[in-house]
């Protein structure tokens, strides 16, 4: 009888981070759009303009300023002017008071030495000119600030505090120093025509005018090793030379950052319960006894690059819904939901997540009214013409940009789903479910962790779970029978089995 060799039993290795070092690589949490307070000033300024002499006149400029002084004989047998062209030379600089002619001598006059500069072999000439600037400068670092038509939503944005108010109320002071370091920049807006030799040649007066506010775009990039210790990315808004002239603005950024940091929740756990909820089947390899199991789930979703597909209706998500990966995602889950429905929807529904700064973006406005349009689009093509609401569903009052962005809020007077817990749905289209909490430490940013899904059982659970609670937010009936799209037969016995 032959020994058959055992089997060794093989202890998998303990995974010390969130993810094995070889799959580390950024992770883009969130995109912010901040308002910075900015004001027009009127600045009244001399520039003086570089200009050149003709040809002759600076071959004749330089010679006397190597000579000192000549006779005009001597001067008109070195070039090899006749009589006629040497009195047209003369003429040019005499009348310019740059060369004096005296008993048949010539040589420079103090202003045209003056023409010369040091380490500048060619005489120059400037011509002052009297300009008046309408410019605009940001109140936090008094650098150059374009301003721009801003929508109502992005009027309401945050804004980035002033810290010193001292510059606020002095403004006008200091704005002749920031003018004359910024002028370079700013001559060409001044004046397109500006050329490399106009300088600034005096400040007369500076008059303020009114108040604008500009956009910084802020996007916060982690690591899959440390999700919830994001570094601070301006690079959508200046330029990393612009950036070290408008330090001021970045210290604010990183002030108002480190105040979005949370803990965990006792009832973390009860937005990753609703995750399994909705979409069970997508979940199962990543659930446990006791739940889901959160940080194997984060690795899959981290590492995950799979393409939304006919065969693939639920995909991961890690981090917010408005930043550019997750938003090509959850357009590509909308488009494929929104081509298969039966169902025309007369609202878009959105459970908002008690989170600070949650939406404040441009962002979040533009994909709101992109999802309504396609919505409509969807509506005519199965012969129903009807408008398209988006709503709000809110724990508490909402901040003023999430009023502007979306058609109506229904606030909740108590609690409904955790604060972490946060859902967008299109009945019988498309949903996305994300969980706003830290991963891999007791506290820190919030992860946004979930799914984006048109799969028909989770739409159907989805519809289901804000039917169960419409009394709580005061849906009324309309809105109530919208949330539960009919399904196909087969759809509908797939989703009893579940």
């Amino acid at each position: 009888m032959t020994d058959k060799p055992r089997r060794k039993l093989a202890i998998p290795p303990v995974r010390e981070g969130l993810v094995d070092d070889a799959e580390d690589g950024p992770l883009h949490l969130a995109t912010i759009d901040l308002s910075l307070p900015c004001r027009r000033f009127i600045v009244e300024h001399k520039v003086a303009d570089v200009g050149k002499v003709s040809v002759t006149a600076e071959f004749l400029l330089r010679f006397l300023r190597a000579m000192g002084t000549c006779t005009e004989e001597a001067a008109q047998s070195f070039f090899g002017y006749s009589r006629r062209e040497m009195a047209y030379v003369l003429h040019e600089v005499e009348d310019a008071n740059y060369v004096l002619r005296n008993d048949g001598r010539i040589s420079l006059t103090s202003t045209g030495l003056s023409l010369f500069h040091t380490g500048i072999e060619e005489p120059l000439i400037y011509e002052v000119e009297r300009k008046t600037a309408r410019v605009g400068f940001d109140l936090i670092s008094l650098a150059p600030a374009d301003g721009r038509f801003l929508s109502y939503f992005e009027r309401n944005l945050p804004e980035i505090p002033v810290a010193d108010i001292v510059q606020v109320s002095a403004a006008t002071e200091r704005v002749p120093s920031s003018f004359r370091r910024f002028y370079r920049e700013l001559a060409q807006k001044i004046d397109p025509t500006s050329t490399a030799r106009r300088t600034l040649y005096s400040i007369d007066s500076v008059a303020a005018e009114e108040r604008f506010s500009t956009l910084v775009r802020v996007r916060l990039v982690s690591t899959g090793l440390k999700p919830t210790l994001p570094d601070i990315d301006l690079s959508e808004w200046k330029s990393d030379y612009e950036l070290s002239d408008r330090e001021a603005v970045g210290r604010a950024v990183a002030e108002m950052i480190e105040r979005l940091s949370v803990g965990r929740r006792e009832d973390d756990s009860e937005s990753y319960q609703l995750l399994l909820q909705l979409a069970p089947e997508y979940l199962k390899e990543w659930t446990r006894r006791d739940g889901l199991n959160v940080q194997r789930f984060y690795r899959h979703a981290f590492t995950s690059h799979g393409d939304v597909r006919t065969d693939r209706q639920t995909v991961p998500l890690v981090g917010s819904l408005f930043t550019l990966e997750n938003a090509r995602r959850l357009f590509d889950v909308a488009s494929y939901g929104l081509r298969n429905t039966r169902h025309a929807a007369s609202a878009v529904y959105w459970v908002v997540p008690q989170v600070p700064l949650w939406g404040s973006t441009s962002v979040m406005a533009e994909a709101l009214e992109q999802f309504r349009e396609r919505v409509i689009r969807t509506n005519a093509d199965l012969a129903v013409r009807q408008n398209v609401e988006t709503i709000a569903l809110t724990a508490t009052r909402s901040e003023r940009w999430v009023r502007e962005a979306f058609t109506r809020e229904h606030g909740a007077d108590a609690k409904v789903f955790p604060g972490s817990f946060e859902m967008l749905l299109a009945p019988g289209a498309f949903v996305a479910v994300t969980v706003h909490a830290p991963i891999g430490a007791p506290s820190g940013f919030p992860v946004p962790l979930g799914f984006a899904s048109f799969d028909p059982r989770v739409l159907v659970r989805a519809g289901a779970l804000l039917d169960a609670n419409a009394a709580s937010f005061k849906l009324g009936d309309k809105l109530v029978r919208n949330l539960i799209a009919p399904s196909p037969p087969e759809q509908a016995e797939e989703a009893s089995e579940s």
